[in-house]
């Protein structure tokens, strides 16, 4: 699919989403509600998100170990010019600028780098699955919604069964692929990007790729609450719980940057239809939630972006 085609279909789903939230409001309403809100409870639940991307940043070094030693900080860095870019840009070119940005920090190749976002972003989605099912088990979910989770839980055990047939069977994928004339000149990217993806860390260091896991979805539940107390909507612990999959899963639909109206849709969906929330206050709740949930990250990534070496034109090369 032409990629401006794919750019039109992911603005359209945002303006889907954008008039199911906000075709029915109340403008100075929304504002009231929106100036009363607990500046406190959402400046600790950016703190949170922050300490998110810090954790993300330690994980991130224990799967590249095999490949290099990287510091922290440039880590930290790469990751946060990364979501700058998903929430700037379209395509999630993000994704790329990460990759590149970790690349002129070290001897990793871009290539390889992306590879191990992508087996990260896997990763990201087993503490989606297990927080999903947690709060199913607890609140059932209607069908509709229940399949789409089947289709996503699908998706991941699919790709992580790829990757570890691509890590018992590399050689011999690499070798078929290159009889092919087409893939013959992308065979050496497509050996990098395998070879990011197979990166898993040793076993004796698993356990701190899932505790690392357990405790950044622990922090977005968290940072969910905070939003909760800041509105003094009265969500109860479930709810949040599910409003934290609802809206993880909203991120991962095509759409606009920053997943605008998405977002927003699935947030309000969740408060008016499942547990009967005033909508004025569903919305406020949905505002607010995006608000922590990607202006901190866009207002650090952008520093991190226009202090870096890293430019669009060298990620279009």
């Amino acid at each position: 699919m032409n990629k401006w085609l794919k750019l039109l279909i992911s603005i359209i789903i945002s303006c889907i989403g954008l008039y199911y939230s906000f075709s029915k409001v109340n403008t100075q309403d929304l504002w009231v509600n929106l100036s009363s809100a607990n500046i406190i409870w959402l400046f600790f639940g950016s703190i949170l998100l922050i300490i998110t991307v810090i954790i993300r940043a330690f994980r991130w070094q224990i799967m590249i170990k095999s490949i290099e030693s990287v510091k922290i900080n440039h880590l930290f860095s790469s990751i946060m010019t990364g979501y700058f870019g998903n929430a700037v840009f379209p395509f999630r070119l993000g994704e790329l600028l990460r990759a590149y940005s970790i690349s002129q920090a070290s001897t990793i190749q871009t290539t390889t780098a992306f590879g191990t976002i992508l087996t990260e972003r896997l990763i990201d989605m087993l503490g989606l699955i297990s927080t999903m099912f947690l709060f199913i088990f607890l609140y059932p979910v209607s069908y509709e919604s229940s399949q789409f989770m089947l289709f996503a839980v699908l998706i991941t055990l699919a790709g992580l069964f790829c990757i570890f047939l691509l890590k018992n069977n590399q050689s011999h994928f690499f070798n078929y692929l290159t009889k092919f004339p087409i893939f013959k000149n992308m065979a050496n990217i497509v050996n990098s990007i395998i070879d990011g993806l197979t990166s898993l860390p040793d076993k004796k260091d698993l356990w701190k790729i899932i505790f690392s896991t357990i405790t950044m979805w622990f922090l977005y539940y968290l940072i969910t609450w905070t939003v909760n107390l800041a509105t003094g909507i009265g969500l109860n612990w479930i709810g949040v719980g599910i409003v934290l999959v609802f809206t993880s899963l909203a991120i991962a639909i095509p759409a606009a940057p920053s997943a605008i109206g998405t977002y927003h849709a699935a947030a309000i969906y969740v408060l008016t239809e499942m547990f009967l929330f005033d909508r004025l206050a569903s919305q406020s709740f949905a505002v607010l939630l995006h608000f922590v949930g990607f202006i901190p990250l866009i207002s650090i990534g952008a520093f991190f972006f226009i202090s870096s070496s890293v430019r669009l034109k060298d990620i279009t090369k």
